[in-house]
Protein backbone atom coordinates (compact mmCIF):
# COMPACT_ATOMS: atom_id res chain seq x y z
CA UNK A 1 0.00 0.00 0.00
CA UNK A 2 1.27 3.36 -1.04
CA UNK A 3 1.14 6.22 1.76
CA UNK A 4 0.61 9.83 0.58
CA UNK A 5 0.87 11.25 3.81
CA UNK A 6 0.77 10.14 7.68
CA UNK A 7 -1.05 12.34 10.05
CA UNK A 8 -0.08 11.63 13.81
CA UNK A 9 -1.99 12.58 16.85
CA UNK A 10 -3.62 15.47 14.75
CA UNK A 11 -5.60 17.73 16.67
CA UNK A 12 -8.13 20.53 14.63
CA UNK A 13 -9.37 23.73 15.37
CA UNK A 14 -10.13 27.29 14.57
CA UNK A 15 -7.87 30.43 16.81
CA UNK A 16 -7.68 28.84 20.10
CA UNK A 17 -10.88 26.31 20.37
CA UNK A 18 -9.93 22.76 19.48
CA UNK A 19 -12.75 21.25 17.28
CA UNK A 20 -11.61 17.68 17.12
CA UNK A 21 -8.70 15.39 18.28
CA UNK A 22 -8.96 13.19 15.42
CA UNK A 23 -5.82 11.01 16.26
CA UNK A 24 -3.77 9.24 13.42
CA UNK A 25 -4.85 8.09 10.07
CA UNK A 26 -3.02 7.80 6.21
CA UNK A 27 -4.14 9.19 3.29
CA UNK A 28 -3.04 6.89 0.01
CA UNK A 29 -3.11 7.52 -3.14
CA UNK A 30 -4.79 3.71 -3.68
CA UNK A 31 -7.87 3.86 -2.18
CA UNK A 32 -10.38 7.09 -0.96
CA UNK A 33 -9.81 8.42 2.70
CA UNK A 34 -13.40 9.18 4.09
CA UNK A 35 -14.12 11.77 6.59
CA UNK A 36 -17.03 10.82 8.53
CA UNK A 37 -18.67 12.34 11.63
CA UNK A 38 -21.72 13.98 12.64
CA UNK A 39 -22.83 17.66 11.96
CA UNK A 40 -20.24 20.03 13.97
CA UNK A 41 -17.50 17.24 14.75
CA UNK A 42 -14.64 19.05 12.72
CA UNK A 43 -15.06 17.21 9.35
CA UNK A 44 -14.72 20.28 7.23
CA UNK A 45 -11.94 21.49 9.91
CA UNK A 46 -9.97 18.52 9.06
CA UNK A 47 -9.99 18.54 5.52
CA UNK A 48 -9.02 22.46 5.30
CA UNK A 49 -6.10 21.40 8.06
CA UNK A 50 -4.39 18.67 5.66
CA UNK A 51 -4.91 21.34 2.57
CA UNK A 52 -2.52 23.91 5.01
CA UNK A 53 -5.17 26.42 5.05
CA UNK A 54 -5.84 26.16 8.74
CA UNK A 55 -2.59 25.78 11.18
CA UNK A 56 -2.68 22.22 13.17
CA UNK A 57 -3.41 22.66 16.44
CA UNK A 58 -1.67 19.34 17.58
CA UNK A 59 0.57 16.61 16.04
CA UNK A 60 2.11 16.70 12.34
CA UNK A 61 1.28 15.95 8.73
CA UNK A 62 4.32 14.94 6.60
CA UNK A 63 5.17 15.47 4.36
CA UNK A 64 3.26 18.92 4.09
CA UNK A 65 1.98 19.64 0.37
CA UNK A 66 2.39 22.65 -0.91
CA UNK A 67 -1.25 24.78 -1.86
CA UNK A 68 -2.43 24.99 -5.51
CA UNK A 69 -1.89 23.59 -8.59
CA UNK A 70 0.43 20.33 -8.11
CA UNK A 71 -0.39 20.21 -4.60
CA UNK A 72 -3.08 20.65 -2.53
CA UNK A 73 -6.57 21.75 -3.46
CA UNK A 74 -9.82 22.32 -1.16
CA UNK A 75 -13.11 22.20 -2.41
CA UNK A 76 -15.88 23.33 -0.34
CA UNK A 77 -19.48 22.03 0.14
CA UNK A 78 -20.64 25.02 -1.77
CA UNK A 79 -17.44 25.57 -4.06
CA UNK A 80 -16.74 29.95 -4.52
CA UNK A 81 -16.98 30.75 -8.22
CA UNK A 82 -15.17 34.00 -9.21
CA UNK A 83 -17.51 36.82 -11.28
CA UNK A 84 -16.88 36.27 -15.12
CA UNK A 85 -17.68 32.93 -17.47
CA UNK A 86 -16.56 29.46 -16.61
CA UNK A 87 -14.22 29.77 -18.62
CA UNK A 88 -12.66 32.39 -16.36
CA UNK A 89 -12.84 29.83 -13.48
CA UNK A 90 -11.67 27.19 -14.86
CA UNK A 91 -8.33 28.99 -16.27
CA UNK A 92 -7.57 31.29 -13.24
CA UNK A 93 -5.92 27.40 -12.07
CA UNK A 94 -5.07 25.88 -15.32
CA UNK A 95 -3.45 29.40 -16.87
CA UNK A 96 -3.41 29.57 -20.40
CA UNK A 97 -3.88 25.62 -21.07
CA UNK A 98 -7.18 25.70 -22.39
CA UNK A 99 -7.18 22.22 -23.05
CA UNK A 100 -6.64 20.86 -19.80
CA UNK A 101 -9.64 22.75 -18.63
CA UNK A 102 -11.57 21.53 -21.18
CA UNK A 103 -11.18 17.87 -20.54
CA UNK A 104 -11.47 18.57 -16.60
CA UNK A 105 -15.41 20.18 -17.50
CA UNK A 106 -16.03 16.97 -20.45
CA UNK A 107 -15.07 14.22 -17.13
CA UNK A 108 -17.99 16.13 -15.39
CA UNK A 109 -20.27 15.90 -18.41
CA UNK A 110 -20.53 20.09 -18.09
CA UNK A 111 -18.48 21.06 -20.94
CA UNK A 112 -21.21 22.99 -22.58
CA UNK A 113 -21.07 25.40 -20.11
CA UNK A 114 -17.80 26.86 -20.75
CA UNK A 115 -18.94 30.51 -21.94
CA UNK A 116 -21.61 30.43 -19.48
CA UNK A 117 -21.91 33.23 -16.25
CA UNK A 118 -21.14 31.48 -13.15
CA UNK A 119 -23.27 33.60 -11.23
CA UNK A 120 -26.01 31.55 -13.02
CA UNK A 121 -25.08 28.24 -12.69
CA UNK A 122 -27.57 25.82 -10.76
CA UNK A 123 -26.58 24.45 -7.19
CA UNK A 124 -25.51 21.40 -8.70
CA UNK A 125 -23.39 22.86 -11.75
CA UNK A 126 -21.68 24.82 -9.33
CA UNK A 127 -20.46 21.49 -7.57
CA UNK A 128 -19.20 20.19 -11.27
CA UNK A 129 -17.36 23.25 -12.01
CA UNK A 130 -15.47 23.58 -8.88
CA UNK A 131 -14.63 19.75 -9.06
CA UNK A 132 -13.81 20.21 -12.49
CA UNK A 133 -11.82 23.35 -11.39
CA UNK A 134 -9.89 21.48 -8.76
CA UNK A 135 -9.22 18.51 -11.64
CA UNK A 136 -7.40 20.84 -13.61
CA UNK A 137 -5.12 21.95 -11.11
CA UNK A 138 -3.81 18.64 -11.49
CA UNK A 139 -3.32 18.04 -7.55
CA UNK A 140 -1.20 15.66 -5.87
CA UNK A 141 -4.06 15.67 -2.82
CA UNK A 142 -7.77 16.66 -3.54
CA UNK A 143 -9.91 17.55 -0.47
CA UNK A 144 -13.43 18.05 -0.94
CA UNK A 145 -16.37 19.00 1.41
CA UNK A 146 -19.29 16.53 0.52
CA UNK A 147 -18.35 16.11 -3.24
CA UNK A 148 -21.97 14.44 -3.84
CA UNK A 149 -23.99 17.97 -1.98
CA UNK A 150 -25.83 19.20 -4.92
CA UNK A 151 -25.85 16.76 -8.12
CA UNK A 152 -28.08 14.84 -9.58
CA UNK A 153 -27.13 10.89 -10.62
CA UNK A 154 -25.77 11.77 -13.62
CA UNK A 155 -23.03 13.90 -12.19
CA UNK A 156 -23.02 11.41 -9.34
CA UNK A 157 -21.91 8.67 -11.90
CA UNK A 158 -19.36 11.36 -13.65
CA UNK A 159 -17.83 12.13 -10.27
CA UNK A 160 -17.23 8.34 -9.54
CA UNK A 161 -15.69 7.23 -12.82
CA UNK A 162 -13.02 10.10 -12.17
CA UNK A 163 -12.67 8.49 -8.56
CA UNK A 164 -11.90 5.04 -9.68
CA UNK A 165 -9.63 6.69 -12.73
CA UNK A 166 -7.49 8.29 -10.11
CA UNK A 167 -7.62 5.53 -7.97
CA UNK A 168 -6.03 3.68 -11.18
CA UNK A 169 -3.42 6.14 -11.95
CA UNK A 170 -2.39 6.65 -8.53
CA UNK A 171 -2.61 10.09 -8.59
CA UNK A 172 -4.18 12.31 -6.84
CA UNK A 173 -5.00 11.49 -2.94
CA UNK A 174 -8.46 11.70 -2.51
CA UNK A 175 -9.94 13.08 1.03
CA UNK A 176 -13.55 13.74 1.01
CA UNK A 177 -15.44 14.56 3.97
CA UNK A 178 -19.29 12.50 4.05
CA UNK A 179 -22.02 11.47 5.59
CA UNK A 180 -22.63 8.61 3.95
CA UNK A 181 -19.99 6.23 4.10
CA UNK A 182 -22.00 3.39 2.89
CA UNK A 183 -22.86 5.18 -1.06
CA UNK A 184 -18.69 4.34 -1.54
CA UNK A 185 -18.98 0.86 -0.72
CA UNK A 186 -17.27 -1.15 -3.40
CA UNK A 187 -14.59 1.34 -3.63
CA UNK A 188 -11.42 0.93 -1.45
CA UNK A 189 -11.73 3.08 1.46
CA UNK A 190 -9.81 4.52 4.41
CA UNK A 191 -12.02 5.61 7.07
CA UNK A 192 -11.43 8.57 9.07
CA UNK A 193 -14.19 8.41 11.83
CA UNK A 194 -14.39 11.78 13.93
CA UNK A 195 -15.74 11.57 17.35
CA UNK A 196 -19.55 13.29 18.91
CA UNK A 197 -18.83 17.11 18.66
CA UNK A 198 -17.12 18.73 22.35
CA UNK A 199 -19.61 20.71 24.57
Amino acid sequence: MTTAIDAVDVVVGYGSKVVADVGSFRMQVDRITVVAGPNGSGKTTLLKTVAGLLPLMGGHIAPRVHQGPAGAVFVHSTPYLFAGTVRHNMQIVSRADEQRAREALHMLGVDDLWGRDARHLSTGQRQRIGIARALAAQPRLLLIDEPEGGLDAEGISSWRRIVAQALSAGIPAIVIATHDVPAWDGLPLNVVQLPVPRK
